[in-house]
Parts: structure tokens; sequence; C-alpha cells
């Protein structure tokens, strides 16, 4: 039978470095994506509504190109989903 297993093992992120590895990730994604929009934060239904209007067909105010790699994209869509999850 296996020995006691450590506390610093997670069922979900395996180990605590790797844990500390995605929220490394996910604070870079946050400081580069602050840059692209600049400005100082909005109360958070601002642009939730402004976006729902978008997916509706309205044009957007202001449009911003972003460049990132698959790496970046699939950072941004976990941190999405994660998110969601935690609402």
């Amino acid at each position: 039978m296996p020995g006691p297993v450590s506390d610093s093992y997670d069922p979900e992120w395996g180990t605590s470095s790797n844990r500390e590895d995605i929220a490394d990730a996910l604070a870079e994604m946050h400081g580069r994506l602050g840059e692209v929009i600049g400005g100082g934060p909005k109360f958070v239904l601002e642009p939730v509504h402004e976006f729902i209007e978008e997916v509706a067909g309205k044009p957007s105010t202001r449009t911003l190109t972003l460049c990132c790699s698959e790496a970046a994209m699939r950072i941004l869509r976990f941190a999405c989903e994660r998110a969601r999850e935690n609402l």
C-alpha cells in the first residue's frame, strides 16, 4: 500500500508548484491585458453590457487588436472558464 499523500498534492493541479506556475501565467496575462486595454479598472457590468451589445450586432465604440500566441489564448480561455465557474 502506498504511503500518505503529501499536503502539497492537489488532485487537480498535482503539486503546489504546478498551481504556482498557473498562477504566475495568469498574473502575466493580466498584466499584458492591462497594458493593451489601458486606463483604470471599470465596474465589471459596464464592459459586460457593452459586450452583450456587441454580440447582438451593435458596433463597439473602441476596437483593440491583440496578437497573442495559441498558448496565451488557451490561458485566457482557461481563465474565462474558471471565472464563470466561480460566479
